[in-house]
């Protein structure tokens, strides 16, 4: 189990490109994974994988992984034991966690923190994207971390988007340690603004009442918070009509 002392405590920060969308479909092309302790990265780890078919054109499109860097690279199944390793005693975290835990099945039992969640919880950003974060934030990170999309890079954003947010979380009323942080994770949010879409930035007020019934009748298990605000503003606006 993770040390429940926040400032002692380890995180294992992951990060995955893959063939698509559907974890259940599709595969990893691409993992990492930074181990972070006492406000530094103590151990770096990526891989491009093999994953075993064909990488839809869209997918490199995003990411700039083909057939031809993944040829020869090991499979997931092959990395699992040194991912296992480094998260094994961590609090596992990612940006959009449910997304990058759901392509590593063998850690779905980890304790884990969502960057993109807490973030919401903390800072009043016009955009909860990595990238975004990074330069609202004006996060200190070496110039030369790669391309964006691609996993040691977008780790090593998240790790420093970690520490950040750390930071205020233990400059704000919460208790510092990691199971008052997990049980802050787990509480839904009403959200100050929408977060992405044709509403992106808009107060939650502003945004279309049917708008927001799609966001609740479609489910957005991906964003919790986006249908707990969708669900409160429709209920605000039902009691004053």
């Amino acid at each position: 189990m993770p040390c429940d002392d926040l400032s002692a405590a380890t995180f294992a920060v992951i990060d995955v490109e893959t063939t698509g969308l559907d974890a259940k479909t599709d595969r990893v092309v691409e993992v990492a994974c930074l181990r972070v302790s006492r406000g530094r990265v103590i151990e770096r780890f990526s891989s491009l994988v093999d994953p075993g078919r064909l990488i839809p054109g869209r997918a490199s499109a995003v990411h700039g992984i083909f057939d031809r860097h993944v040829v020869g690279k090991p499979a997931l199944a092959l990395l699992e034991p040194r991912i296992r390793r480094m998260t094994g005693d961590a609090v596992v975290v990612a940006h959009n966690a449910r997304f990058d835990v759901g392509f590593l099945p063998f850690i779905a039992e980890r304790p884990t923190v969502c960057t993109m969640q807490l973030a919401r919880r903390l800072v009043d950003a016009p955009s909860y994207r990595n990238e975004s974060l990074r330069e609202f934030l004006e996060l200190n990170l070496p110039p030369r971390l790669g391309p964006a999309h691609r996993a040691a890079a977008d780790a090593e954003v998240t790790a420093a988007l970690l520490l950040e947010l750390l930071r205020r979380y233990e400059c704000g009323p919460y208790e510092p340690t990691v199971s008052a942080l997990l049980a802050t994770m787990g509480r839904r949010v009403a959200l100050a603004r929408f977060a992405f879409g044709a509403h992106r930035g808009k107060a939650l007020r502003e945004v279309p009442t049917g708008y927001l019934q799609w966001i609740v009748e479609t489910g957005f298990e991906s964003w919790p918070d986006v249908r707990h605000s969708a669900m409160a503003e429709l209920g605000r606006r039902r009691r004053v009509a």
